[in-house]
């Protein structure tokens, strides 16, 4: 069964903190990570909706176009970026062609919230790592052992969020997970009697354009 398509002003008010975000690249980076996990999508991350209602993305790329909200400064590794400026800058930069949603579904209390702001503040300094040192630690990972936190690529930042969030168990190690861990396809053991829901791909032509 084919993915539901929603307008990006349908989806954004809905969106809540732990949601999480796909994005599926047009560069040839991206579609090497693609072809590899057999999947569509080359990037992950999370969504987190401020108590004043912004629309936050928490994720870690090789990109440095977008202002950090909370550090005002522009890096690769883990960043804490506008949603929309996320999505506008891809789509008019070309940079990625395909968006997604999956909600979460848990109760989001404020011990979460605490220790979600804690380890943000832990990661942020991070950078992200090369291609070769992306591939040797999912290697690791594979193999049970964990990497450090000198470094996050995206699906290892989210896993390790939700680890620290308690949604998900220490084990298998964070390194272990890409993008396809997040998908559909895939079992996620989740704590906390929490669910993902469907994938709701994002009408790219709803999508605002810087």
């Amino acid at each position: 069964m084919s993915a539901k398509t929603v307008t990006f002003d349908q989806l954004k008010d809905e969106l809540q903190t732990g949601d999480i975000f796909f994005a599926s690249g047009i560069g040839a980076g991206s579609q090497r990570i693609e072809k590899l996990e057999h999947c569509e999508w080359s990037h992950v991350a999370m969504i987190l909706r401020t108590p004043d209602d912004q629309l936050l993305l928490w994720e870690s790329t090789s990109l440095d176009n977008l202002e950090d909200v909370r550090f005002h400064d522009q890096k690769p590794g883990p960043q804490l970026v506008r949603l929309v400026d996320r999505l506008s800058t891809d789509v008019s930069s070309k940079y990625d062609g395909k968006f997604a949603i999956r909600r979460l579904y848990v109760e989001r209390t404020p011990q979460m919230l605490e220790k979600l702001n804690a380890f943000i503040a832990q990661v942020y300094d991070a950078s992200f790592p090369s291609h070769l040192r992306m591939y040797f630690e999912v290697l690791e990972g594979k193999l049970g052992i964990q990497s450090s936190f000198k470094d996050f690529f995206c699906s290892k930042l989210l896993a390790e969020t939700y680890i620290q969030l308690g949604l998900l168990p220490s084990h298998p190690v964070p390194n272990s997970y890409e993008p396809a861990s997040f998908t559909p396809s895939h079992h996620l053991p989740l704590l906390l009697d929490a669910q993902l829901g469907e994938e709701l791909l994002i009408d790219i032509s709803s999508i605002p354009v810087s």
